[in-house]
């Protein structure tokens, strides 16, 4: 426990005080969990779950008690191990099982042969050969080594999905289909929605793109609307934050739910329909809220009017149209990887069932198009395609527009890597255990749930950042959910992460100082409604999420 809360203060002090880069935070404070965690920790958390305890021996038969449930119970080779300290001495004898009986809590294992006199198997543990290998390497290997196999794991499963949302993004951008997917929205919904058609928008574009990026890219709308009516300034920038705000943290492609999905092995389809599904409650709320605050405060817009050049339009209804994509085209990178995910998780959900002779087919053909890196890298093509498709633009200026999606998602994956190392630097302390014992009985189910909540916006108001919350939330909750288990679908778990990492946002939140001094507003004034706003938001979504895991469990 010491380590841990060693690393959460080299992460809490590096980025708040030291203003450290968030990866270099997370990596020397991995570095530091790594090297105080003990090596029988090390062995002790690749066991987890996959043991079985020996109470007694009666020739060739062994009774078992505290049947793991990773325990695969198939026929083959086992290490008796009576300590931790024989696993890293290697001294554990090997055994080998012909087969097995399980009940509900208990198992006989039949050995091939009877053990010999001087081998005590009473009270020790039933460990698969795999297993204790794995403990044994992975207990002699250094500190500095098991956070270099950490990051690269952490990079394995979510590095390339950064990369390919980075392009989607950029090409949204620069070839202003993202500018043409407010207009259409907008236009659709007429001036009287205006602030609906930017909360629509802003959720939409957030899935792919970064929430600072959505905000820089609608604000200017937002002040034109402010100029072209007199006022509801703060209305329309209020708008694009409730809309972009809980998509970035409940909805993958972003790096932080991608992140919290692929740790607690919560599909990507699954996340982004939890995500809008309990996200939209979250939304519903701040657009009240807003509503409310734009009629209490009246904040006027202090910023002067930018210089247009001469061939730009500043009229919201006459958008460049010979310059911009279709809607249809516009919209196609963020649309079809989201169905694609979506079919995947649906067919493995309530189609698994159905027997027919299209069925072998479409299973493989969903499970490869399905595949999230399949799925994200289509929409990437699509992104490039309509970057492509604009006028002058050449394989040059191509080029250039990747590399700069590639060069800004590359901090991410750097951050989000240590994230992934650290939070296995912590599951290898073995610490869940030991929380899931000294926690009461009644904290399971839903009251992991609020644990998790509380856990991360604590994170979130110490350090400011809403992702580096929810990364390091992660590594916490995820121990103490495998000891305790889940009576719901991991997803809960996975949205009650998200949604704690937006309550409280202040000075040390980067986002708070964006909008601020983007929008004009004084520090008084973000926090009465930026800050407020984003809790609602949270905290709505969060009781959705209770909510849904206790009426729709999923298991």
């Amino acid at each position: 426990m010491f380590a841990i809360v060693l690393g959460m203060l080299i992460v809490v002090f590096g980025v708040l005080f030291l203003r450290l880069h968030a990866f270099l935070a997370l990596f020397f404070a991995t570095l530091v969990v790594a090297a105080a965690t003990a090596t029988h920790s090390v062995s002790e958390s690749v066991l987890l779950h996959c043991t079985a305890q020996v109470d007694a021996i009666s020739g060739k038969q062994l009774d078992l008690s505290e049947v793991g449930k990773d325990l695969a119970a198939k026929p083959g080779a086992y290490y008796l191990v009576s300590n931790v300290e024989a696993i890293t001495k290697s001294t554990s004898p090997l055994v080998w099982i012909e087969r097995f009986e399980v009940a509900d809590d208990s198992a006989t294992a039949f050995l091939g042969e009877e053990l010999p006199e001087n081998v005590v198997a009473v009270g020790a543990r039933l460990v698969p050969h795999d297993k204790y290998q794995h403990a044994v390497q992975l207990a002699k290997t250094s500190p500095i080594n098991r956070v270099a196999n950490a990051l690269g794991d952490t990079f394995g499963k979510i590095g390339l999905l950064i990369a390919m949302a980075s392009i989607i993004g950029q090409c949204l951008l620069a070839s202003g289909a993202a500018e043409r997917i407010v207009q259409t929205i907008r236009q659709a919904m007429g001036e009287k929605w205006t602030a609906l058609a930017f909360v629509v928008s802003s959720f939409v574009l957030a899935i792919p793109v970064f929430f600072d990026t959505v905000f820089f890219l609608m604000l200017p709308l937002a002040q034109a609307m402010a100029r072209k009516t007199g006022r509801d300034y703060l209305k329309y920038v209020m708008s694009i934050i409730v809309g972009g705000s809980l998509a970035h943290s409940l909805v993958p492609p972003t790096p932080g739910p991608l992140f919290v999905a692929t740790e607690l092995n919560v599909s990507i389809g699954a996340m982004a329909i939890g995500g809008i599904g309990v996200g939209i409650w979250g939304v519903i709320a701040g657009y009240f809220y807003m509503l409310w605050a734009n009629r209490r405060w009246q904040i006027p817009l202090r910023l002067d009017a930018p210089e247009t050049p001469p061939h730009e339009s500043t009229d919201l209804d006459q958008p460049r149209e010979p310059q911009l994509p279709s809607f249809g085209l516009s919209i196609l990178p963020v649309v079809v990887p989201i169905f694609l995910l979506g079919m995947k998780t649906v067919s493995q959900t309530w189609l698994s069932d159905f027997d027919g002779p299209w069925m072998p087919f479409w299973n493989s053909t969903i499970s490869f198009f399905g595949d999230k890196n399949i799925a994200l890298s289509l929409g990437a093509v699509l992104a490039l395609l309509t970057l492509l498709g604009k006028p002058q633009m050449t394989w040059a200026g191509l080029g250039k527009s990747v590399q700069k999606a590639l060069s800004e998602g590359g901090v991410v994956v750097l951050i989000t890597c240590a994230g992934g190392a650290f939070g296995e630097m912590i599951r290898q302390t073995n610490v869940g255990a030991t929380i899931a014992q000294s926690l009461p009985e009644s904290v399971g189910g839903t009251g992991l749930l609020v644990t998790a909540f509380l856990v991360t916006v604590i994170i979130r108001v110490i350090q400011g950042s809403a992702t580096v919350a929810m990364i390091a939330a992660i590594g916490i909750v995820v121990p103490v959910a495998t000891q305790i288990g889940l009576p719901f679908h991991p997803v809960y778990l996975a949205l009650a992460i998200g949604c704690g990492s937006k309550p409280l946002p202040w000075m040390n939140d980067s986002g708070f100082w964006v909008i601020s001094r983007m929008s004009g507003f004084t520090e008084k004034e973000t926090l009465k409604t930026f800050s407020v706003l984003l809790t609602i938001m949270g905290v709505v979504s969060f009781l959705a999420t209770l909510v849904c895991a206790i009426c729709f469990p999923f298991v």
